[in-house]
């Protein structure tokens, strides 16, 4: 009964017995495989590296930098068990649209919409953070004493048009500049810890009392969705098995390495800013570390303080190009499957890239950039909308893993995760408990996270719902599921 049914491997969803036009669309719309361990590795690394260099400190407000620490474990582990849990499902179906591929395998469409919509909201608002903070940073290397928030948002503008032409260019020239960024950017950390070790004081890392008197550990909780900014979006991986060699190995050792590498460079970061400056002070500012060293004794050496605002540069575009990445993979993804409009997920015919996609998530990116003039906490907004949009899918994947392990285990053939009952359950309940904590915050998040879902839905159920393109590589896998007793040549169905 078994081999009777259609199963061809995730990598090449469509088997032999493809339609002529489904043959067409799938050479018109795929991508290359160039990718390897080193450059995954780099790709888990230069995109999250942005949240050693700014966006964590806005959580020490009120909450000091004890409450930071144990959020920042807290936030670790749930990334931790995340990536070894999510190689699972990005080696077993290895798509450009990996949360839309999973859950509509496991379930139906409108799944499959919510977990690539999620997706693609957190990664459009980390690009959007990450191309203000760029500008924060460039700014400030202008003028020290007083950052202009028109450089910063030319500067912004600026990044953005620099990295929708690299972006189109090609995704093998992209990951060699995204190496070389990440190696910048790790050497801008180190070059900080050495500079801020020298105005280290213990006191300042570890307060009396360690947590605010008048809030106890409910500034841990309050701390949580900041802290969640140093690793969100390192599963911007997943997104990148469609164009990995050999994805089964390549995936899950590039995010493990990556998440490990990240792990060291949070707590280090941590320790050495809040050593060597009032944390009150250092969550004022979209530009921490630039900050401290500017304000320390040797910060008064101008070589020092340009030289480093130069280099922590790289932690800012090696993060922004990632999340371009994932940012227009995911709209690629979902307009090549009909989930959005079908001119998003039209490629280069030559480069091979999808440029209607990243033509348009730029310009989603450059108009919030401007936007900032008249909203001065969009900054704040876009960190925590990415961050709490991450938790949705993050919970709904897990679903999709155990639905998926109990109906299909062959699919996880290839791979499979340590820890293999205990990891998704603990995925879930940090999960869920990091999203708790939004209710408590004071800065307006829910409301404007359950308008985009609705804006989304929306247009899915009253638009794309009866027009999606079977012939989608997300879709040919979910149609690979079909009745052993239906002929082939009928057609599949769900």
């Amino acid at each position: 009964m078994e081999d009777s049914v259609r199963r061809p491997s995730p990598e090449t969803p469509a088997g032999p017995d493809l339609r002529p036009d489904e043959k067409v669309f799938l050479a018109e719309h795929s991508l290359k495989r160039p990718l390897r361990t080193l450059d995954v590795w780099a790709l888990g690394v230069g995109v999250v590296i942005t949240g050693e260099y700014f966006g964590w400190n806005l959580g020490l407000k009120d909450n000091g930098p004890v409450a930071m620490l144990i959020a920042s474990l807290i936030v670790c582990l749930l990334y931790l068990t995340w990536v070894l849990a999510l190689s699972e499902l990005s080696v077993a179906m290895p798509f450009a649209g990996g949360p839309l591929a999973f859950g509509r395998r496991a379930v139906e469409p409108s799944l499959g919409f919510v977990m690539g919509w999620s997706m693609y909201l957190e990664c459009q608002f980390a690009t959007i953070a990450t191309a203000l903070a760029t500008g924060g940073y460039i700014s400030f290397l202008v003028n020290p004493a007083e950052p202009s928030e028109t450089v910063r948002v030319w500067a912004a503008l600026g990044t953005v048009v620099v990295f929708l032409v690299l972006h189109l260019w090609g995704v093998k020239e992209q990951s060699k500049f995204m190496l070389w960024m990440t190696y910048g950017a790790i050497l801008g950390l180190v070059i900080f810890w050495c500079a801020a070790s020298t105005h280290f004081s213990w006191e300042r890392v570890w307060t009396t009392p360690p947590l605010p008197a008048d809030k106890g550990w409910k500034s841990v909780l309050d701390a949580v969705p900041y802290a969640l900014w140093w690793l969100v979006i390192i599963e911007t991986v997943a997104l990148a098995a469609e164009e990995a060699h050999e994805p089964h190995r390549t995936i899950p050792r590039g995010l493990v390495w990556a998440q490990l590498t990240l792990v060291v460079l949070v707590v280090l970061t941590w320790f050495f800013a809040c050593g060597a400056m009032d944390s009150q002070e250092l969550s004022k500012v979209d530009y921490p570390l630039a900050k401290v060293i500017s304000s320390i004794p040797i910060g008064r050496f101008p070589v020092l303080v340009y030289g480093f605002g130069g280099i922590a540069f790289f932690g800012m575009i090696a993060s922004y190009h990632g999340m371009v990445y994932g940012t227009s993979r995911q709209a690629f993804a979902l307009g090549r499957a009909g989930y959005l409009p079908a001119w998003l997920g039209k490629v280069h015919p030559t480069r091979r890239t999808p440029a209607a996609a990243l033509v348009a998530s730029s310009l989603i990116t450059a108009g919030f950039v401007v936007g900032t003039l008249r909203f001065k906490d969009a900054i704040n907004l876009a960190v925590l909308v990415s961050t709490l949009t991450a938790l949705v899918w993050y919970i709904l994947a897990m679903g999709c893993l155990f639905v998926l392990r109990k109906r299909e285990p062959e699919l996880f053939s290839r791979y499979q995760a340590p820890v293999y009952r205990t990891l998704p359950i603990a995925v879930v309940l940090l999960s869920a408990f990091a999203a708790y904590v939004y209710a408590g915050i004071n800065v307006q998040v829910i409301i404007p996270t359950v308008l985009l879902y609705a804006l989304g839905l929306g247009y899915f159920w009253f638009w794309a719902h009866p027009r999606l393109q079977t012939a989608a590589p997300e879709e040919l896998f979910a149609r690979e599921r079909v009745s052993p007793r239906q002929d082939p040549a009928e057609g599949a169905t769900p």
